[in-house]
């Protein structure tokens, strides 16, 4: 059996360079080599980038979503994992979920501890990854997070501690399952209502802008985005903003800017008909926002996949 390993970069791929400070700079064959417990797996390495996790565009998540189609429909592949830094890892794994319809199985891992620090996490998180992939009920699970032992839905997985091992986890609903010894224990199966998408790479922009709702905020904060291809608010609570934010709200729709609303709290979504007082829900709804139950940047990277593929209201509903 074959797992093909995309390198893209970020601190699995990182050493110490002089000054102290550690770059992307290892292979995809150097990062296999430091796991010997791979020896017994046929390896294919693929070097797709090796760049810090935070330089990483849309344009090169659609190249990388190409090349995770390419090796699907290769009869030799069995497993892919790819390998990237955790910054925006969580996007690009929901990138990727949202446009793979492939039945090799796919896991997006990376570390938090480069490989010149103390109990590097790397080699570890890439052996439970090949591991993971090459499970027997791996298949039909979508693309999946595999990092410090546990299995997680590209679709919940988020970073939730900026320098913990164990930063990936899924807050509400918890993980698919963990890795122990050489085998994967399975304990639910994720509820993924997204559609697959095909987006029209020359239609992609980064040109959506992601809002964060704060305390007395200003109207600004939005009029700023009133040329943008679309704007993602996080939205205090179950769906309330003040009388600024829902003036600025109803100049965008106004304008024919989609808005589409999340709630800033990590877990819960958003009302329906709880309130109605000037910028509640019903206010949402009735200037025509989207309603999205996800966090705001996995809210952005849906937005942008849809409109890609002129989808929009395939993606989100109205409430």
């Amino acid at each position: 059996m074959t797992v093909a390993v995309v390198s893209t970069g970020g601190t699995i791929a990182s050493t110490e360079e002089q000054g102290g400070d550690a770059a992307p700079d290892l292979s995809g064959a150097e990062l296999v080599a430091a796991v010997p417990s791979l020896d017994d797996v046929a390896l294919r390495t693929v070097e797709f980038s090796t760049i810090p996790s935070p330089h990483f565009t849309v344009e090169q998540m659609v190249d990388l979503a190409t090349l995770v189609g390419d090796l699907d429909a290769d009869p030799e592949v069995d497993g892919i994992v790819v390998t990237q830094g955790t910054d925006v890892l969580e996007e690009t794994a929901y990138f990727l979920d949202l446009c793979y319809d492939g039945t090799t199985p796919v896991a997006v891992t990376g570390a938090m501890r480069n490989p010149s620090l103390p109990s590097p996490d790397g080699p570890a998180n890439l052996l439970a990854s090949v591991r993971t992939v090459l499970d027997a009920d791996a298949t039909g699970r979508g693309v999946l997070v595999v990092f410090a032992g546990r299995v997680l839905p590209a679709r919940e997985a988020t970073k939730t501690h900026s320098q913990m091992v164990d930063t990936f986890a899924c807050p509400e609903f918890g993980p698919l399952g963990i890795v122990e010894e050489e085998a994967v224990t399975w304990r639910r199966r994720a509820e993924n209502p997204d559609p697959t998408f095909d987006p029209d790479p020359r239609r992609i922009t980064n040109d959506v802008a992601a809002v964060y709702v704060t305390v007395d905020a200003s109207a600004s904060h939005l009029s700023a985005h009133a040329d943008a291809s679309a704007v993602c608010l996080a939205v205090t609570g179950a769906g309330h903003v003040n009388e600024p934010i829902a003036d600025a709200l109803a100049d965008l729709r106004s304008a024919g800017v989609p808005v589409v609303v999340t709630s800033r709290c990590p877990q819960g979504r958003l009302a329906r008909s709880t309130y109605d007082f000037r910028g509640s829900e019903r206010t949402l709804q009735r200037l025509g926002c989207r309603f999205s139950d996800l966090n705001l940047q996995k809210t952005r990277i849906r937005t942008i996949v849809a409109q890609a593929a002129d989808r929009l209201d395939d993606a989100f509903d109205y409430a």
